[in-house]
């Protein structure tokens, strides 16, 4: 790669945002900043952000790294962003209401029903759940009719920067993809799955690749986010293949796994095809990326920092991406590995393995006198850790894949965690610090405005790669714990 300046990659979170910029020829960060943001809960389930925050934290973080540039040219930008949500505008480009997230769980009864459509496993590749955009649009059209009335437009939540950042409507294809309307055969939006959930394929987008120059930066947006106008915007993709991308997993080589929030364990396959998980678009490539999730990671992470620990971000609220840094190391240090038995399922928005299952949510098993709080948290920590091996093996069988597994993301930030997950995954862990969906973004903007190649996302690992050891006397505890864990899943789930 060459030095042709500074990309900027920018991350719409499900907990914040956050911006990196690494220089083109060798992918290093320079610079990075991330803000914030709270959600909406409801007690049916609702999950719901103000995409006027989202745009608020693009500002502040962009103004803050194009601050620490000191005049740095900047090559381009690109885009990542949570999957699945609904978020419907007007005519004016204004949200008709606030976005549904994927971890948005009212739309039961609509999944129940779409569920038994032959059509979107057929033309989407995946089973319809709760987190997925088709489901909430039908919900919604039941629910408040007169909303959907009003709506022009669907966008997934990196598309709305995108539309603040250039003026134009658009999504990539792995978003489009994300939102179960989307023929992954015929590569485009589909009536009659739009009908399906009592509405019209009108509000569908145009789709690109997710390394098309998809527009420049307008004089308003260079104003509000210091970004110099005219810099091209390249559509980037949804957080899910944008990870593949900031791990440089873009062939079958790998497994990565992206421990926010959520986490999901990826590989690259050659078809539509997602066995147990989930299959969505390739941002590099003609593949596409296969996919078995956690749905509470870093979310079962956040409830015991704040439940059980007490503690809490600087404004108040967890940090972004599972806030691992707020469970102190001494309180975990304090129960041994395998939490004398404790077991903790992290099934807050519902189960992906051992089976899907929407309705399941999270619990302890074998809670007993001897257990406290350090044991508590310290199950916590390792039941995320021992759902994430579930997922990363389960890619890895589909692909036959017998190589390393990246992580990146939060979470990962857990010395606990990455042992647990070592202990229990049956491959060679590697942590990847400054790896993930921000540094894709960045990369697929390098990738689109010729700035960067495919040959070169390797340099991705860099010198911040760490391989995970794990002594000999943990590693038969958190065998153990494994297999209870496992034992629990299966009669429970």
């Amino acid at each position: 790669m060459t030095d042709r300046g500074i990309l900027l990659g920018i991350d719409v979170g499900t907990t914040g945002t956050k911006v990196v910029a690494v220089e083109s020829h060798g992918l290093q960060t320079v610079a990075q900043a991330e803000r914030e943001y709270p959600s909406r809960l409801t007690d049916d389930g609702g999950h719901e952000q103000d995409p006027v925050v989202w745009w608020r934290a693009v500002t502040s973080c962009t103004t803050e790294v194009m601050a620490r540039l000191a005049g740095r040219p900047v090559a381009a930008v690109g885009l990542s962003g949570q999957m699945h949500s609904l978020l419907l505008l007007d005519e004016k480009g204004d949200p008709v209401r606030l976005a549904m997230t994927w971890a948005d769980r009212r739309a039961g009864s609509a999944t129940k029903e779409l569920a038994v459509d032959p059509r979107f496993r057929a033309r989407t590749g995946n089973d319809v759940t709760d987190a997925f955009t088709a489901p909430k649009l039908a919900w919604l059209a039941s629910e408040h009719p007169e909303l959907l009335a009003r709506a022009r437009r669907l966008v997934l939540a990196k598309d709305y920067v995108r539309l603040r950042l250039t003026g134009g409507w658009g999504t990539d294809v792995t978003d489009a993809m994300g939102t179960l309307l989307y023929d992954v055969h015929a590569r485009r939006w589909d009536p009659a799955l739009f009908a399906a959930c009592g509405a019209s394929a009108d509000l569908a987008p145009p789709v690109s690749r997710s390394t098309d120059v998809i527009g420049t930066v307008l004089a308003r947006a260079a104003r509000q986010t210091s970004i110099p106008e005219g810099t091209p915007v390249v559509a980037g993709a949804g957080d899910v293949s944008a990870v593949t991308v900031g791990t440089g997993v873009v062939d079958r080589s790998g497994v990565c796994l992206n421990a926010g929030t959520a986490a999901q364990a990826m590989g690259i396959v050659p078809d539509p095809e997602p066995g147990d998980g989930f299959v969505f678009g390739s941002a590099v490539g003609d593949g596409f990326v296969r996919m078995s999730s956690v749905y509470a990671a870093g979310a079962s992470i956040r409830w015991a920092g704040r439940r059980l620990v007490g503690s809490a971000g600087p404004s108040g609220r967890d940090g972004p991406d599972g806030a691992a840094g707020h469970l102190p190391a001494a309180l975990l240090d304090e129960a041994p590995p395998g939490s004398k038995g404790l077991v903790y399922l992290p099934f807050m928005f519902g189960a992906t393995l051992p089976r899907k299952n929407d309705a399941v949510r999270a619990s302890f098993v074998g809670l007993r006198e001897a257990c406290g709080v350090p044991e508590m948290v310290r199950a916590v920590v390792e039941g995320v850790a021992f759902a994430c091996a579930d997922a990363a093996r389960a890619v890895g069988d589909q692909l036959a894949n017998t190589g390393e597994l990246r992580v990146v993301g939060g979470v990962a930030n857990s010395a606990v965690w990455r042992q647990a997950l070592a202990a229990s995954v049956g491959m060679p862990v590697v942590w990847l610090p400054d790896g993930g969906s921000p540094l894709g973004a960045a990369i697929l903007a390098g990738l689109g405005t010729g700035t960067a190649s495919v040959d070169g996302i390797a340099a991705v690992l860099g010198g911040s790669r760490r391989p995970e050891h794990v002594e000999e006397a943990d590693a038969t505890a958190y065998s153990s714990a494994y297999k209870r864990y496992r034992e629990v899943c299966a009669q429970l789930v």
